[in-house]
């Protein structure tokens, strides 16, 4: 779905929306600092650019208990970099939880993935993964 909104975006306000590197590059070193007082998390080295797109890591701090406290902490770091435009969506990996996204404005537009990482994330990834897998720990 990121990438129809995307391709939306690119169709309204031109082929290069979300294209310019420079644009990318404030937005991660904005990233860095904002990120910087969400309690309870904090980037694993640097945001990385790669073909356009931004990947910020971040290290949770604490368990992560059921699908509304990892999103609400993927929206606490969202509200602080969002910008008029904003689509995000959850996807689970074997030891993540990534929230690709799309944010920016009919000017210049960014997209890239928020990845909730560490023990805790991980923890989280394996026990949804179960439950949607019928795993051991949840057969009756």
């Amino acid at each position: 779905m990121v990438e129809d909104v995307i391709d939306t975006l690119r169709k309204r306000y031109g082929e290069a929306w979300a294209r310019d590197e420079e644009a990318n590059l404030r937005f991660s070193a904005d990233a860095e600092h904002l990120i910087e007082d969400v309690p309870g998390a904090h980037l694993i080295g640097d945001p990385e650019i790669e073909d356009g797109e931004v990947t910020l890591r971040v290290w949770v701090d604490f368990p992560l208990r059921d699908l509304m406290s990892a999103d609400r902490l993927a929206y606490e770091i969202f509200a602080r970099l969002s910008e008029d435009l904003f689509y995000a969506e959850r996807r689970f990996e074997a030891k993540a939880v990534r929230y690709p996204f799309v944010t920016g404005s009919q000017y210049h537009g960014h997209v890239g993935a928020l990845v909730l990482a560490g023990p805790h994330a991980a923890d989280f990834a394996d026990r949804h993964q179960q439950r949607l897998s019928g795993g051991l720990r949840y057969q009756a």
